[in-house]
């Protein structure tokens, strides 16, 4: 903006003018400004890390930017989270010129330098975590159904998966695992599989931050970790001040000193040599450490706007370069364990009913995140047929003098339960 002399944009201006698109809309301003401006580019090379998180808007801002070739050159990683799973093609993401015609288009040409290129090993995390992450990220072994699923099966083995038995196509069935060359070795020969993951369901939060506080001490006295090797991460932002309180607390008496990541230590840092790193998992994302903790993970095993829920777990266990704990509270961490129980005696493999087309959008509405004025209107309507349903079964109101209408919906939305669970 002061390169080309235009207003910046604040934050709340930017919230104000495009809601829940605010970075887009401002980078889509400036690029029509910079268009009518035809002014000088700014870089002449530039490099874009953690690309998926950027909308097609900054890369064509940046493209304008930069003198001619455009050398641009962006790194993304389509294991970062389940819910954009996989990055647009630089026709998507730059667009076409006056004439039409994309403006970028990669090629692999024999005898020259690769332009597109794939990585095929994942080196941050081991395949134990990762293949439990998808499990439990996408509800492959949820007893009520899958809550997410790539639309393009193709995309299994782009990320490392190969094909055990059955069909990897829409509507079929199909068994998948980490391919052997998708990992590194030394994963198999330096760690075991039954050590790499645990998990946990206690009967209260007390018995879980103790049990946490004992195990981070044996990782500190007998384990050879340091503390900037380990990092707790607490599933929901809203809740994270007064857990990690008590989880701050319950370490201290341990003789173990820890931080909230930005807010108890600097903003820009997220580990301290000799303090235990405590996150809310928006705070994780984009860190790492050798040994990762995630506590009250029984947040995400149910409820409204599941993908957010299980993409939290996916981002949480996909934290870890080798050891994963996760740890949670009562019926619902237990009914949680028992879908890693599956992945675990399943060796590793997720097997699946790919759904179709169809069925991949009605999961995708029905588990889709919600604007706070769309929560509020669910909410106000199960509260009001709640209500009437009381009366029903009470007799305030009898069944026959409902609406015939209403009384044929009511039917209609049973036998849609009956065959939802069949």
């Amino acid at each position: 903006c002061k390169h080309y002399r235009i207003p910046r944009r604040s934050w709340k201006e930017a919230k104000d003018m495009f809601p829940r698109h605010e970075f887009a809309g401002i980078c889509e301003e400036l690029n029509t400004m910079i268009r009518k401006q035809n002014g000088l580019p700014v870089f002449n090379a530039v490099l874009v890390d953690e690309a998926q998180d950027f909308p097609a808007e900054f890369f064509r801002m940046i493209y304008q930017v930069t003198t001619s070739p455009h050398r641009i050159i962006w790194a993304y990683d389509d294991l970062q989270n389940l819910g954009d799973y996989e990055m647009r093609s630089e026709h998507d993401l730059f667009g076409e010129d006056d004439d039409g015609k994309p403006r970028v288009s990669l090629k692999n040409d024999p005898n020259k330098p690769r332009e597109d290129i794939v990585l095929p090993k994942c080196y941050r995390n081991t395949p134990w975590a990762l293949s439990t992450a998808h499990a439990l990220g996408f509800g492959v072994y949820r007893p009520e159904g899958l809550v997410n699923m790539f639309k393009e099966p193709s995309i299994w083995p782009h990320i490392g998966y190969e094909v055990v038995d059955g069909d990897l196509a829409l509507g079929h069935r199909v068994s998948v695992r980490r391919g052997p060359d998708s990992y590194p070795k030394y994963f198999d020969k330096l760690l075991k599989q039954n050590d790499a993951l645990l998990y946990h369901a206690f009967k209260d939060a007390t018995e879980q931050y103790q049990a946490l506080a004992s195990a981070i001490k044996t990782n500190i006295n007998d384990e050879e970790l340091d503390p900037s090797d380990i990092l707790v991460i607490l599933p929901d932002a809203y809740t994270s001040r007064s857990i990690s309180a008590a989880v701050i607390k319950t370490l201290f008496e341990k003789g173990i000193s820890a931080h909230l990541a930005g807010v108890t230590s600097s903003r820009d840092e997220i580990f301290k040599t000799d303090s235990i790193a405590v996150a809310h998992v928006y705070r994780a994302k984009g860190n790492e450490a050798a040994m990762v903790y995630v506590l009250h993970a029984e947040f995400c095993h149910s409820g409204i706007e599941m993908i957010r829920k299980r993409n939290i777990l996916f981002t949480a266990l996909t934290r870890s370069r080798c050891w994963v704990r996760l740890f949670g509270v009562g019926q619902k961490m237990q009914n949680l364990c028992l879908e890693i129980d599956s992945v675990v005696n399943e060796g590793f493999k997720l097997k699946f009913d790919y759904p179709d087309k169809q069925k991949i959008k009605h999961i995708a509405k029905v588990h889709r995140d919600m604007t706070d004025e769309e929560r509020n209107d669910r909410d106000r309507k199960i509260y009001n047929l709640k209500e009437i349903l009381v009366a029903v079964n009470e007799g305030d109101i009898p069944f026959e003098t409902l609406p015939i209408d209403v009384r044929e919906q009511l039917v209609i939305l049973g036998n849609k339960q009956k065959e939802s669970t069949k």
